[in-house]
């Protein structure tokens, strides 16, 4: 419990809306107390004194205090609601906008160890509950909940002690059982929520392998094991709904006898000329609302226990090691002359080595080619030359010197990295080549992509050069796509281009083009050319 509250805590710290969260339950609270100590007082009044006495004028006053009472309640419930959404909203965004950073900052080697479909949990399922915990969840649970029936049970114990106590007796019963069965439904969500994390990586496959799963003739298959999985996951709620469904039953029954303690006790009471019929008539209204107002606490805690947990996880991600600082190190000044692979060793997990004992050295304008069936370490040989791993045994020198001694920055600019896939970003074609390096001029981009021969079907588009080929994808060829890799590696200028199977999958038209941009990309320059 301890550990959990310290949790907790650190969560709440993480929000930074501290001031909001003291004003939102404060209000609250404010709300209840308006509603629950003063609104039966008025009932009481009218029923007990000014019916009796036959006082219209007082009847007419204690109803329009009413009225304006009511009016007051309802505005403030409007205004903690608006209060509630915002909040909710922007945690939710906050979170977003921080998984997506450090997403961008984290080393490579956690999305080897994460599949796609547990990221999209993070981002999307994740987040909302997580948004939705204190501004939301606890705050119906805690507030609407526990301090709402806290305040209607002090009202009852000052209505009538001995029933009032009788009453927080039976439901603190009704706890108890809560209790014991919220630890099955949360062995449960655990469950339900690895099944969730599997639909999603499948659903990303599918939508990431469309193609293969097309031409592969397997889409029946595929839908069936999304089928399948949907399946598991409706059957598991199904479960988890049933347990809710049990307590919820018994909490109902044992909550339900309170009305009975009332009439019969109260009844006494009245008998005895303790109590107005008035006070029974309200003690059985304010009872009956003690099952809403706990139902709040019931129903919550096992959404908190989600929300908790989906927020601890998104803590732990934001929590990742990140990649070294980019600037951290010497920056590389000189030109690249040299570089040398000095027995090398490197595994993406502690199974398999994914290469082993390997060196070679690359001098200036030598062009060199790593052949190799697939898994060889043809990539792997790439992504540890550009830092995006590091070896674990043996060096990699840049000009003689260990590579780890430059900034990772200084390294990733000096060399230009092709692949195959394409990234285009959601704008232009001058903004394609643009975000590479800000500093260029348009009139430089038509140069290189008149040396990439792409500078006449670029002036066929509709709009030129300002033509978006994100939103637009039908604008470009495959072949043409790849030659924006090349633009942006001559806008970088680096000192070494690395080609990592850019032809495969062409038409033999767009190969011919590739080969021109090769040529034309990697004059006076080294590079390492993958092929299978």
């Amino acid at each position: 419990m301890k550990e959990t509250l310290k949790k907790l805590k650190k969560m709440y710290q993480h929000t930074g809306y501290h001031k909001k969260f003291i004003a939102l339950c404060m209000l609250i609270i404010v709300t209840a107390i308006i509603e629950i100590m003063t609104v039966p007082r008025i009932v009481e009044k009218i029923l007990d004194v000014e019916i009796p006495e036959q006082n219209v004028k007082g009847l007419i006053l204690w109803v329009c205090i009413y009225i304006g009472i009511l009016l007051l309640q309802c505005y403030m419930v409007l205004k903690h609601c608006e209060m509630r959404s915002l909040l909710s909203r922007w945690i939710k965004s906050d979170l977003r906008n921080a998984i997506f950073e450090k997403l961008q900052r984290v080393k490579a080697k956690f999305f080897d160890q994460n599949a796609s479909g547990l990221i999209l949990q993070f981002l999307q399922e994740d987040t909302q509950n997580s948004g939705e915990l204190f501004p939301i969840r606890l705050v119906e649970m805690l507030v609407m909940g526990l301090a709402r029936f806290g305040i209607i049970v002090i009202f009852l114990i000052w209505t009538n002690v001995q029933i009032g106590f009788m009453i927080l007796g039976l439901y603190a019963l009704g706890l108890g059982i809560t209790l014991l069965f919220n630890r099955k439904t949360m062995a449960k969500i655990s469950e339900i929520r690895k099944i969730n994390t599997s639909i999603y990586t499948t659903i990303n496959e599918g939508i990431q392998s469309f193609f293969s799963i097309k031409l592969l003739g397997i889409v029946n298959k595929r839908v069936q094991i999304l089928q399948e999985k949907l399946e598991e996951y409706n059957r598991e709620n199904t479960k988890l709904e049933k347990i809710i469904s049990t307590y919820n039953a018994i909490f109902t029954f044992i909550t339900s006898l309170s009305t009975i303690i009332i009439i019969y006790f109260g009844g006494l009471e009245v008998l005895q000329g303790v109590m107005t019929y008035a006070q029974i008539m309200i003690m059985i209204d304010y009872a009956s609302y003690l099952t809403s107002e706990f139902s709040w606490f019931t129903r919550h805690l096992t959404d908190i226990k989600e929300s908790f947990f989906a927020y601890g996880n998104i803590l732990e991600l934001l929590e990742e090691t990140e990649e070294e600082d980019l600037e951290a190190g010497e920056k590389i000044k000189e030109k690249i002359t040299s570089i040398a692979f000095q027995h090398v060793y490197f595994s993406y997990n502690d199974h398999k080595k994914n290469i082993k004992d390997v060196s070679f050295d690359i001098q200036e304008n030598e062009k060199i080619a790593i052949i190799g069936k697939t898994g060889a370490g043809k990539t792997t040989i790439t992504n540890l030359l550009t830092r995006l791993y590091e070896p674990q045994k043996g060096e990699i020198l840049i000009n003689g010197k260990d590579y780890r001694e430059y900034s990772i920055s200084s390294i990733r600019h000096k060399i230009g990295y092709i692949m195959q896939e394409v990234q285009i970003v959601p704008n232009t074609i001058i903004d394609n080549i643009k975000y590479v390096n800000k500093q260029i001029t348009k009139e430089e981009i038509i140069r290189i992509f008149k040396m990439l021969k792409l500078h006449e079907k670029i002036m066929t588009l509709p709009k030129g050069y300002n033509s978006n080929i994100y939103e637009e994808t039908d604008l470009l060829s495959a072949g043409e796509k790849q030659i924006m890799n090349f633009a942006r590696i001559m806008a970088m200028n680096p000192d070494i281009i690395i080609l990592d199977e850019v032809t495969s999958n062409l038409s033999w038209k767009n190969e011919e083009l590739i080969k021109n941009a090769i040529e034309k990309v990697s004059k006076r320059k080294n590079y390492h050319y993958d092929c299978t």
